[in-house]
């Protein structure tokens, strides 16, 4: 739906990473200069305070409860709306703030 919007995004499954550990998901963003969004706070939220503490740049993490997939679709172009890609890098996000 993103997509059809004229935005660049990709899910898990299409680029292979479906199964893999949250740590490889976090390096293929980082990777690949991509946004990261999950559901997954428990470890994402961790993994972000590492990144922050061994100084290593990314590109921006969101996290979102688990809403209907026409919520996150608002929410996101609500978001992508008001945030520049600059706005994004280095930065943890929740979703659910563009209410």
């Amino acid at each position: 739906m993103l997509r059809s919007r004229g935005y660049d995004v990709v899910s898990t499954h299409e680029v292979g990473m479906r199964g893999k550990s949250d740590e490889e998901q976090l390096c293929y963003a980082i990777e690949n200069e991509r946004t990261f969004l999950t559901f997954n706070a428990r470890h994402f939220v961790p993994l972000t305070e590492e990144l922050y503490e061994e100084r290593r740049e990314h590109f921006g993490i969101i996290i979102s409860k688990q809403v209907s997939l026409s919520e996150i679709i608002r929410l996101a172009v609500k978001m992508l709306n008001i945030c520049k890609v600059s706005d994004l890098k280095n930065s943890l996000m929740w979703l659910q703030s563009f209410k």
